[in-house]
């Protein structure tokens, strides 16, 4: 567990439907790559490295929206080194 200012809380927050119908409030897709890039010593390498392979081979990102939740969230520098790599 680890702690965010109340300012990003909502940063990427939607609202997706269970199977049965009921809304639940999850984060998008950009903001849960930044929280594992924030997250990447407590979650191990080879679960970040699959992560982020993962994201570049999505035909859902969006590397826009990704980079500005990276700014905000202060990972755009350790982002940026490895998004080069896979893309």
């Amino acid at each position: 567990m680890y702690y965010i200012k109340p300012e990003l809380f909502e940063l990427g927050k939607t609202i997706l439907q269970t199977p049965a119908g009921n809304p639940v409030p999850c984060y998008d897709l950009e903001r849960t790559i930044c929280d594992v890039i924030r997250s990447r010593n407590k979650i191990g390498t080879e679960t970040f490295l699959s992560a982020l392979k993962q994201y570049a081979a999505s035909p859902k990102k969006d590397l826009n929206r990704l980079d500005e939740y990276a700014r905000q969230m202060r990972v755009s520098g350790v982002l940026r080194q490895y998004l080069e790599v896979l893309l």
